[in-house]
C-alpha cells in the first residue's frame, strides 16, 4: 500500500492506495472512478478545473458499476467496457471531521479500470451544465495531469499493468 499526506481544502488527510480487483461486502464507499483506456493504451482525462480521471458519487441506492456508467457518460461522454475494480482510494480525516457528514471521517473510492467501447458527442454535464474538456493521454505521461501524487502514481502503474495484460491475452 502507497500512503499521501494531504491537504483537502483546510482539512489534513491521509490517502492510501488499496490495489486488489475483488471488494468486501461491507466496503463502504462514496465514489467511483475510471482509468478508461483507448486501444492505443492512452488515458481519458477531463478537465473538472484540474485534470482528473472520470467518475463521481452513487445516487439512489446505484451499485458501483452503476454509478460509474452513468458517470462516465455524464462527464465524459462515453461508453465503456471491461469494467474490472482496480483498487481503492483509502480517506482519512486526520485533523477534523469530514465536511461531508454521512461520509464518515473514513471512506473509500473505488478506482476501476476499463476499455473505452465508444465516444459519444459532448454534452453539458447534468449536475452542473458543463461540458468538460476532454482527452487521451499517453499513459506514462498521465501523472504529469493528473497529479495525485504517490497515490496516483501508484494507481496508474497498476492500471497500466492491467492493460499490458489484457493486450497479452489478446496476442
Amino acid at each position: 500500500m502507497v500512503s499521501d499526506i494531504v491537504q483537502w481544502g483546510n482539512h489534513t488527510t491521509k490517502l492510501t492506495w488499496i490495489p486488489g480487483r475483488s471488494k468486501p461486502t461491507d466496503f463502504p464507499f462514496s465514489q467511483c472512478y475510471a482509468v478508461v483506456f483507448n486501444d492505443k493504451g492512452e488515458i481519458l482525462i477531463i478537465n473538472a478545473g484540474q485534470w482528473i480521471i472520470p467518475g463521481g458519487t452513487p445516487e439512489n441506492q446505484e451499485t458501483a458499476q452503476q454509478t460509474l456508467e452513468r458517470e462516465l457518460i455524464e462527464e465524459a461522454d462515453v461508453k465503456v467496457n471491461e469494467i474490472e475494480l482496480l483498487g481503492a482510494q483509502k480517506v482519512e480525516f486526520l485533523d477534523s471531521h469530514n465536511p461531508v457528514y454521512e461520509q464518515g471521517d473514513v471512506f473509500y473510492q473505488l478506482r476501476f479500470v476499463c476499455m473505452l467501447k465508444k465516444l459519444l458527442p459532448q454534452t453539458p454535464d447534468p449536475d452542473n451544465g458543463k461540458v468538460y474538456e476532454r482527452k487521451f493521454v499517453n499513459a506514462k505521461d498521465v501523472t504529469n495531469y493528473v497529479k495525485w501524487g504517490n497515490t496516483g502514481e501508484a494507481l496508474f502503474k497498476d492500471a497500466y499493468d492491467w492493460f499490458e495484460d489484457r493486450a497479452r491475452r489478446l496476442r
